[in-house]
Order: structure tokens, then C-alpha cells, then sequence
């Protein structure tokens, strides 16, 4: 078994001392950016040595996009070193192997760092009781935080098959199969019959998790003797109230690891992923990250499990950092997501765009009517419209709506998804498939470059460690969001007023593919790859219901109306309806209560299933 290095307590909880390995490729000519290396250290700031917060030491509102998505393949790689062996002893998970090298095919180093992470489940339990490993556990030993996976729920879950029942729990945890209850999301190119005991094989599920930092903020700011103050179950009223009071006072996130009010330590790191069935000809490519992971199934009128070996498709990685208090947001996918439908490749392992391109973004088109309100007193402040409506077009430019709908009724090999069916008038079309042709953003030239710099110097790594190729190589980022911009709505402008820029780009001039940051199979449906502002419940809308501009976003003194992954995570994290997570989801959510199972494609929408969450809460 490998070795593994314990961790010391720094920015991140398993930065280690020494570089495993440190190769480079210098950027192209022209690029600013730092040269990316193959490192098992997890980056803390945008622009070192830069380690302090804003204004005057530099930081993330100092980085340039290149410096930016240098930084963003060095938490990818870090985070996807091997880990070292897990057998639940201090110290073991977040933490990489001293042996493994990246990418290393040994049958000891197929686990990976991020991997290890705790699931949702594992912080946020459902059934009531402490996290799994915290009884008995103290600070000194991170409150059971290296406790082996164990996935609790309202109820206890079992095997769908009797033959899986005392296998060893995976450690990937797909207990979400839509994208925030909004849509669901398919690939083609999954065959039909490649998933034994699948009943939507095509369907991506997703997982998310959370490193040793944010559970020991959790568990440690916990009283497991008081009923009112166990902050895996939710955030307790007065602290929410508090929290709200210090955002609307200060229009910025409270002092890092505040036990009074909801702020995240510095170092909080949290993924979420999205993974599906591999077809023979996938898997044999080699191109693929694969896992052994348990996803849910209805069974005899509750969920069941199942474990299967599936590919990874999509990687979202956010940290919060001392220049950073609204976390640093990169979201990367397998090089093969976006298909044609007879199966060709959209875009190459770069981000390239194969020509000719796709003419629309999706079949059918899409288009946002998102209507000003009236001014109406007192003003309801962040009570969203509810005026909006997701329609179907010929032209998202003129946002004109189509008579008669025709929806993608052979998908191929292509990504698709079915939205949820919400009541009217907030809704969104829902009667068939809509397939995805290209991104609604290209990624820009910047963020290609350095995928061409990483695999370039990932390429360079395994080879001088006689490694004939690793999986990681096929994986691009897609972009990175590293400080947060005031988009301001206009009521004349259609679908949605969608923001514009021109080069140069800046933190403060992001390009309109980093403002809307979206990965292809995690925000894929017309609310999520162009979020802007808030939800209603299931459209987004620029706009709050007294007819003044929705904010999502404090830092620094100002509020913003942010877009994409940073803009979503501020409405549903740092300051949502009744509860405060600081940009963290899973935290201001709370107990997961039971893992999603499928809902069933019919002719009229995909049918009604029990959700661990709601957008309402």
C-alpha cells in the first residue's frame, strides 16, 4: 500500500510540504499567465505571494484570467493526485499519496484525493444524529472527519441486490440525479442496455462534498447535546438571523470561521461532479476517470442502492481563499461531453471548436422573457419576480415565441435534457427533449491556452515517469470565476438582458463565457447556463418583485448581481430565503434527508419524485 503524508494545518488542510513532482510547460507566447506544473500542493491564492485580503496586497481581484486558470489546473491536478490508503485513521483522507505518482495506473493509486472528501450525507446527515465518526472523536482528531464512508438517511437505505449488501461502501456518492431540481440531464451516447439495474442509463447523476475544513467548522461549531445547536442538522435561527442582519449591514461576508455568524474557515473546498454508465468503447479509449459508485434506484415503495463502476463527465471545484471571501469557482468536463448526434466531436480535448460549428446553441432554441415589475411599496426587497417565463424560439436574439413547439425527438449521440414540470406561470417548456448543440458561451481563448499549457505539461510528467498515458489528459477546463461583477438589467433588452463584454478581459471586464460560467452537464437547461440574478422558483429572473434589480452577492461593501456558478451559489448559499451557508449550498441547506432516485420520462413531462432538497427552503 502507498504511503501517504499527514497533513499540516495551513491555508488548506493537505497542502504538503515538498513538490512531488515539478514540471512545466511556459505558456504560449503572448500569455501572461504563471506556468503550470504537475503538483500534488493545492494553490491558496490567485496571485502569489499575494496571501492577504484586498486591496492593497493584490489577490484574486489582482489576477489577471490567466493567472486565474493557471490556478485552476493546479487545484485540478492537486486535487486529482492519487490519496494515500484509507483505512479511517486520523489524517488519512484530503490527503495524497507520498508514492502514487499522477496519474499512476497502480491498482493502489485509483482513489483520488478529491474523492476522499466527505459526501454531503457524511456532514449533513438525515437521520438525525451526528455525523458518522463524531461520537467519541474531539477537535485533536478533526471529530471523526477520516471515518470511512457511511451514507445516513431519514431511513436506512438497501441494496436493490441482495449480493451487494456487505460490499464496501463506495466512496462516490451519487444521491442527486437533476440539476437543483430544475431539469434532468441525458447522453445519448449511452447505450440503452450498458447500466444493469439502471432504470435511466442515460440519466447523469451528480454528488457533492466538502473537505476536512469546512466538517470541523461544521462539527466543531456543534453541540450534540443541544438539540437547537447542531449545525449538521441546519444553521440555528438565531445565528441565521444574525448572519443576515451582518450581510445587509456590511454587504460582506462576516470574518472567516465565525462561530456567531455563518463565514466558512479559509481553505474550504468543495466539489461537485457528475457521472454516468461508460459504453465498451469508452471505457476502452482510456479517456475516462472510473470509480466504483453507488447510485439509487425505487425500490419496494422506498429507495434502494446500487454500486457500479461508471466515468467521471464533470468537475466543479470552489475554494474559499484570504482574497477571496465569495470562493474561487472552476468548473472542468471530460473532453468528450458534447457530441453531434451521429456522434462526432463538437470541440477538441482543448476547447477548441471542430469546424463547421453548430449554427444554435440547442434544438429547439430557448429564450428568456424576464419582464421588469411594477414599483410597488413598501419595497419587497430580495423577493424575486415571479413574472418570468422560459419559451421556445426561432431566434433568442428577437425572443419571439414559436406557435407551434417542436421539440429534439431523436437526440442520437447527444447531450439532452427534459426540464421539470413546475405549475404555471413560472415554467419552463417541459414536453420534450431539448438537445444541446454547443455551449451558449465558447470558452474563451485564454482558458484554451492553458488547457493546451496543462495537458501539455501533464503529457511531459507522465512520460518521464514511463506512464504511457493517464486519464486526466482528457479533461479541459471550461473556465474560472474569480471575482464577482454588478451586471445591471435592462427591461428593453430580450432574453434576459444578457451581458456583453470586449477584450481586453479583466476581473473587473470578464468575458461573458466567465460572468455565465456553466458546465455543459451541470447547468445545462436556459436558467442555468446563462444564470443571472435569482430563481422563481424554477426560472431565473434579474428582477425582485417590487420592481428593483435582484442582487445575489455581498462582498466588499456592495452587492452584486453576479452571474453563473459564483451568482448561483451566492442566491442559494450565502444569502438565501430563511437560512445562510456562506456560498456553501450543502451548509445552508442542511440534513439530506434521502438520496434522489429517477423520475420516468412520459409525454408530458417527467414525472413528480421526492427531491433531497427544495429551492423554496
Amino acid at each position: 500500500m502507498p504511503r501517504y503524508r499527514r497533513p499540516i494545518t495551513l491555508i488548506f488542510t493537505f497542502i504538503i510540504t515538498g513538490v512531488v513532482a515539478d514540471l512545466s510547460v511556459q505558456q504560449a507566447a503572448g500569455q501572461s499567465g504563471p506556468p503550470i506544473t504537475v503538483s500534488a500542493s493545492v494553490p491558496s491564492e490567485l496571485n502569489p505571494p499575494f496571501v492577504a485580503g484586498p486591496p492593497s496586497s493584490g489577490g484574486a481581484p489582482a489576477a489577471s484570467p490567466e493567472q486565474a486558470s493557471a490556478f485552476a489546473w493546479q487545484e485540478f491536478i492537486a486535487l486529482n493526485w492519487p490519496a494515500g490508503p484509507q483505512t479511517g485513521q486520523p489524517g488519512q483522507r484530503d490527503t495524497p499519496s507520498s508514492t502514487c505518482k499522477f496519474g499512476d495506473p497502480s491498482r493502489d493509486c485509483q482513489l483520488l484525493v478529491w474523492e476522499t472528501m466527505r459526501a454531503k450525507a457524511e456532514i449533513f446527515p438525515g437521520d438525525g444524529n451526528p455525523p458518522h465518526g463524531y461520537t467519541g472523536s474531539t477537535a485533536a482528531t478533526s471529530w471523526g472527519y477520516d471515518s470511512l464512508p457511511v451514507y445516513n438517511y431519514l431511513a436506512p437505505i438497501s441494496a436493490c441486490d441482495a449480493k451487494q449488501a456487505n460490499d464496501p461502501t463506495p466512496w462516490i456518492n451519487l444521491d442527486e440525479t437533476d440539476q437543483i431540481t430544475l431539469d434532468n440531464m441525458y447522453a445519448g451516447v449511452v447505450s440503452p442496455s450498458s447500466s444493469q439495474g439502471n432504470s435511466s442509463p442515460q440519466l447523469i447523476r451528480f454528488l457533492a462534498k466538502a473537505n476536512r475544513t469546512q466538517y470541523v467548522y461544521v462539527a466543531g461549531n456543534s453541540d450534540p447535546n443541544n438539540f437547537m445547536n447542531q449545525w449538521w442538522s441546519q444553521i440555528p435561527s438565531d445565528v441565521v438571523t444574525a448572519t443576515k442582519a451582518y450581510l445587509a449591514k456590511n454587504n460582506a461576508s462576516p470574518p472567516a470561521g465565525s462561530t456567531t455568524l455563518v463565514s466558512l474557515p479559509n481553505g474550504t473546498v468543495e466539489v461537485k461532479a457528475g457521472w454516468r454508465p461508460l459504453n465498451s468503447s469508452e471505457i476502452a479509449s482510456g479517456r475516462f476517470l472510473r470509480q466504483t459508485v453507488r447510485f439509487y434506484e425505487n425500490g419496494s415503495g422506498s429507495p434502494c442502492y446500487r454500486d457500479a463502476t461508471w466515468g467521471l463527465v464533470a468537475l466543479h471545484i470552489i475554494q474559499k481563499t484570504p482574497s477571496a471571501p465569495y470562493f474561487i469557482y472552476a468548473t472542468f468536463e471530460q473532453a468528450d461531453n458534447i457530441l453531434t448526434a451521429a456522434g462526432k466531436p463538437v470541440e477538441d480535448a482543448d476547447g477548441n471548436i471542430i469546424q463547421p460549428a453548430p449554427t444554435t446553441a440547442t434544438t429547439p432554441q430557448t429564450c428568456l422573457v424576464d419582464p421588469q415589475p411594477p414599483s410597488t411599496p413598501p419595497p419587497q426587497m430580495e423577493v424575486t419576480s415571479a413574472l418570468g417565463s422560459v419559451i421556445l424560439t426561432s431566434d433568442p436574439a428577437t425572443c419571439k415565441p414559436v406557435q407551434t413547439p417542436n421539440y429534439c425527438g431523436s437526440p442520437g449521440s447527444q447531450l439532452y435534457y427534459r426540464n421539470a414540470t413546475f405549475p404555471p406561470p413560472n415554467n419552463q417548456p417541459s414536453d420534450g427533449n431539448i438537445c444541446v448543440n454547443k455551449r451558449d458561451n465558447a470558452i474563451p481563448s485564454y482558458v484554451i491556452a492553458a488547457n493546451t499549457q496543462a495537458h501539455a505539461a501533464i503529457a511531459a510528467y507522465l512520460k518521464q515517469n514511463n506512464i504511457v498515458t493517464a486519464p486526466q489528459l482528457y479533461y479541459k477546463l471550461i473556465n474560472v470565476q474569480y471575482f464577482p461583477y454588478d451586471k445591471i438589467p435592462n427591461p428593453n433588452l430580450p432574453n434576459g438582458s444578457l451581458y456583453t463584454a470586449q477584450p481586453p478581459y479583466t476581473a473587473t471586464n470578464p468575458a461573458p463565457s466567465s460572468y455565465y460560467q456553466a458546465n455543459i452537464v451541470v447547468e445545462t437547461n436556459r436558467s442555468l447556463q446563462l444564470f443571472a440574478g435569482g430563481l422563481s422558483p424554477n426560472i431565473s429572473t434579474e428582477w425582485n418583485a417590487d420592481g428593483s434589480p435582484h442582487k445575489n452577492s455581498h462582498y466588499a461593501g456592495q452587492f452584486y448581481n453576479m452571474g453563473g456558478c459564483m451568482g448561483c451559489h451566492g442566491s442559494q448559499g450565502q444569502n438565501p430565503a430563511g437560512s445562510a451557508g456562506d456560498f456553501s449550498v450543502i451548509l445552508a441547506r442542511g440534513s439530506v434527508t434521502l438520496p434522489e432516485v429517477p423520475a420516468v420520462e412520459t409525454s408530458k413531462g417527467l414525472t413528480s419524485v421526492r427531491r433531497n432538497r427544495l429551492l423554496s427552503r
